[in-house]
């Protein structure tokens, strides 16, 4: 793809708008919907409760302040899956996917958003790119949807309609890294079901990976090349992956309230799980409240770092975590140029990754405060939950229902502005800014 034209201030604050309102019209129309009394069992909910179940399922986050299974009916679990459906996808995304669909001309606006939210650097069609979004996703889906009915149906015995609904839902939710599910206590009753399992973190893994490397994985046989971007993303993925459940089972083996009293397979699948679903996706199969204080922090460090570009998750990205590694290595080995697959990475590129971790920092940091400030939980619960709401993720450690209406809104702004934030950011300083004409004389200071 050709380098895209600069735009002007007015062209970039249209842009983020655009991405800015449309989610959050998406998220006031969801809240709408479910104050409808078909939506819930009891006829009611608070409009802040119903906010903050829009606003977790458009931004696939996970966090509820309503256990789904049951406090929601069949419409209810409805509107929440077409929101997460809708969130996962992104609302610039659908809108360009129907304009194809009707005839209309991809405008400049959609390629540029293209190429700064989703990082695609390859050659393509703005057109086909955007039909193999669709395509891959409801592909992808339709299996999930087809394994995981015949697992809950010949494996562990529902009824095949049954099957169906479950099937349906956490499909959508685990391919969109969503979390939500419509079972009381998530994936815990399936800890020890390995094929379900896989099922889960495949579909996690291939939401979060991005639209980018799944077009790359898919047309590899003809091309036999990966891009840096895809490279990057799967290895930063395989790494974190691992890492992650290795430290999962280290520091949770002799815990009794977690995985040591379970058979060796099951510890290893509980890790492995753990690990995937800790990259944004939310569901559990242990209970995250009784894991030990250092594995609590091993999984913020991951739910920080999160999913990877062009994906249905939030977070940081892989890929601005492994510039900000590399540039790290480089800097410590004394070498002036950061390289990565033997391709040097630009330094605007280490200078906007490192804006965007300050700001996502900065965030979390603004946003535990103003919980602790009105809640009396702990340091740990609180960091926790707020990583949790930035990085989209939707674990947590069972405080969210407690919380005041203050905490809600707290949480409800750190979920969107993780999940919308990011994007318009990426948007924003993507675009080479004004060269400024005014040179100054360079002098030092000391560091550390």
């Amino acid at each position: 793809m050709k380098d895209i034209p600069l735009f002007s201030s007015r062209t970039q604050n249209k842009i983020a708008k655009q991405v800015f309102l449309g989610f959050a019209i998406a998220i006031i129309f969801g809240s709408l919907l479910l104050i409808i009394p078909q939506a819930t069992q009891s006829g009611r909910i608070s409009y802040i409760d119903a906010l903050f179940t829009s606003t977790s399922a458009i931004c696939v986050t996970g966090l509820t302040v309503q256990n789904t299974a049951i406090y929601f009916t069949d419409m209810g679990k409805i509107i929440i899956l077409i929101l997460i459906q809708i969130g996962g996808l992104g609302i610039m995304t659908i809108g360009s996917i129907f304009g194809l669909i009707l005839g209309r001309k991809i405008h400049i606006r959609d390629k540029f958003y293209i190429n700064a939210s989703f990082g695609s650097k390859q050659s393509f069609s703005a057109s086909k790119f955007f039909m193999v979004i669709a395509g891959a996703t409801f592909t992808i889906e339709f299996i999930g949807f087809a394994i995981m009915t015949c697992i809950f149906y010949f494996k562990h015995a529902f009824p095949f309609k049954t099957s169906m609904t479950f099937s349906l839902f956490h499909t959508v939710s685990a391919f969109n890294n969503a979390g939500l599910t419509i079972f009381t206590n998530s994936l815990e009753s399936f800890s020890s079901d390995i094929p379900l399992n896989l099922v889960f973190m495949t579909l996690i893994v291939l939401g979060g990976i991005g639209f980018p490397v799944i077009s790359e994985i898919i047309t590899y046989r003809r091309i036999r090349h990966f891009s840096l971007h895809a490279k990057i993303v799967m290895t930063a993925t395989a790494i974190l992956i691992l890492a992650g459940a290795v430290m999962f089972f280290i520091l949770e083996f002799k815990n009794p309230e977690s995985i040591a009293n379970k058979p060796l397979p099951t510890k290893i699948l509980a890790s492995f799980f753990q690990s995937v679903t800790a990259r944004t996706a939310g569901f559990n199969t242990i209970k995250t409240g009784l894991l030990n204080p250092a594995t609590i922090f091993i999984l913020a460090l991951l739910m920080f770092i999160g999913a990877s570009p062009g994906g249905t998750g939030g977070g940081i990205k892989t890929t601005t975590f492994a510039a900000v590694a590399a540039s790290g290595f480089s800097s410590i080995r004394g070498r002036g140029e950061v390289t990565l697959f033997k391709r040097k990475l630009p330094s605007s590129l280490i200078h906007r990754a490192l804006i965007m971790i300050l700001i996502a920092v900065t965030l979390i940091i603004i946003s535990t405060i103003g919980i602790l400030a009105f809640e009396k939980y702990s340091l740990k619960e609180v960091l926790f939950e707020v990583v949790s709401a930035f990085g989209t993720v939707g674990l947590s450690t069972g405080i969210t229902p407690e919380l005041s209406i203050a905490s809600k809104i707290i949480l409800i702004l750190t979920m969107f502005i993780g999940r919308i934030g990011i994007i318009t950011l990426s948007l924003a300083i993507a675009i080479r800014g004004v060269v400024n004409k005014i040179t100054y004389p360079e002098e030092t200071i000391t560091i550390g």
